[in-house]
């Protein structure tokens, strides 16, 4: 019972005298009556007094003869809504009550404080992409020198993240997908680590001034070519960002992305993945030495839903490692002036998919498509295979315009464009050489984040 309730209270026992002596020592003009298992049976106003010795009524009978039993009460645990009404009919004094009807507090209007700040934990998704012109291009030592840009757009396949500030200073990390977890008492001790994951590279990046729970899950495989990679690295980031009171913008979101996956942990790569993580949507994105820039595509609805249908997302079931293709590739390309022209003729071909994809020419974009993968299966000896041409080649046979093996190459998921007419032809053929299909959404939006309170 709080120490407003048992100032206001007596026991049904004690006389009505007992009842005007409590009203004019406390606070409030109400008595409240409990037996001798502290159940609340009755209440006596001030105006409940003065009418029952107006009447003749003797104060020094018990305080039942006076109290009235019609009252208004909640349970324990009562909203803050539920209150306010009771309060919004002229009530001053509220008892609360746990489910045996004792008495364990009085509430007015005054005493009935905001809630406190509940913990909260940090959540947030980021979406992966389909690339679909430009790639390579996005390298640094290729755009320093030379105009680039990347065509691409994010679909509904997540990495999600979640954030639970702890106490003390320990660091835990859980990866769902990898089934792998990482301990750290201090955030020294994890910067000390010379053989760090992902997670906890980015973690390093971030430096927090308290320690976390962090928990990691994707939608998609690993090696998938979907900037998958990214995509963690940018919820992550995000997910920090949520609790900062200076927050991060999208742009610097994306740079701080970059930094932890490319140079603390070493993926060599482009500066697409993590833009179009951070950004989401269909996009042109621009690279130059002095600075990045994000070109958002406004689609008709009609050229939206026609491309959605026209695409079909194929795995090859065969992993790649993106790093392992890029150092490749940078290898040859340095070494071959012809090789690195090459990223000059899909920058171009990215342009005119991205003139074709704005006006809904979509026939010709699927073809666009077919010229990018062939282009692309030049830049490197690593980017395709005898099964991965044969996986093409069956697409193609049964409808196929064009397509391409997202990200780097070497493996992962093909995007193919059919018209629908020719779709069921196209499935067909892919999972007879031991692929899947999956289907998919465009995301029209980048990385999200918000904060819930910890159940």
């Amino acid at each position: 019972m709080n120490l407003l309730a048992e100032k206001q209270s007596i026991r049904d026992t004690q006389t009505v005298l007992d009842a005007v002596n409590c009203i004019e020592s406390g606070v409030l003009q109400i008595v409240f009556v409990i037996d001798d298992q502290q159940r609340l049976v009755g209440v006596v106003t001030n105006g409940d007094l003065r009418r029952y010795l107006l009447q003749g009524g003797a104060t020094h009978v018990a305080v039942t003869a006076c109290m009235n039993t019609q009252f208004h009460s909640v349970r324990v645990g009562a909203s803050r809504e539920e209150l306010l009404k009771i309060f919004d009919l002229h009530y001053n004094a509220i008892p609360v009550l746990d489910s045996e009807g004792r008495l364990l507090e009085v509430v007015t209007v005054h005493s009935l404080a905001a809630s406190e700040e509940a913990p909260v934990l940090a959540r947030a998704r980021a979406p992966v992409r389909m690339s679909f012109g430009g790639g390579g291009s996005d390298l640094t030592y290729y755009f320093v020198d030379n105009p680039a840009a990347v065509l691409s757009c994010t679909v509904g396949l997540y990495a999600h993240a979640t954030l639970i500030p702890r106490a003390d200073a320990q660091i835990r990390i859980f990866s769902e997908d990898l089934g792998t977890e990482e301990h750290y008492e201090s955030l020294d001790e994890l910067l000390a680590g010379e053989h760090k994951g992902l997670l906890a590279t980015i973690v390093s990046v971030i430096k927090p001034g308290f320690g976390v729970d962090l928990y990691m899950r994707s939608d998609f495989p690993v090696g998938s070519g979907l900037g998958g990679s990214s995509a963690v690295t940018t919820a992550v980031i995000a997910a920090f960002n949520e609790l900062r009171q200076d927050r991060w913008n999208t742009y610097e979101v994306a740079e701080l992305a970059f930094q932890a996956e490319r140079l603390c942990f070493g993926i060599a790569g482009g500066w697409q993945d993590q833009y179009a993580s951070a950004f989401g949507g269909f996009n042109l994105i621009e690279f130059e030495q002095g600075r990045n820039l994000v070109h958002p595509i406004r689609l008709e609805d009609a050229i939206r839903s026609e491309l959605e249908e026209c695409l079909v997302l194929c795995n090859t079931g065969i992993s790649h490692d993106s790093g392992k293709l890029h150092v490749q590739q940078r290898e040859e390309m340095t070494s071959e002036q012809s090789k690195a022209d090459l990223l000059t003729d899909g920058v171009a071909l990215c342009r005119q998919m991205h003139h074709h994809l704005t006006r809904g020419e979509l026939s010709e974009f699927g073809r666009r498509l077919h010229d990018v993968w062939m282009l692309k299966k030049r830049f490197s000896r690593g980017v395709s295979d005898s099964t991965l041409d044969r996986i093409y080649e069956a697409a193609i046979e049964a409808g196929a315009l064009g397509g391409k093996l997202l990200g780097a190459g070497g493996g992962g998921f093909f995007l193919f464009f059919v018209q629908p007419q020719y779709r069921q032809a196209l499935t067909r053929s892919v999972q007879a050489l031991g692929c899947t299909t999956r289907n998919f959404r465009f995301e029209s939006n980048g990385v999200t984040s918000w904060r819930t309170k910890i159940q």
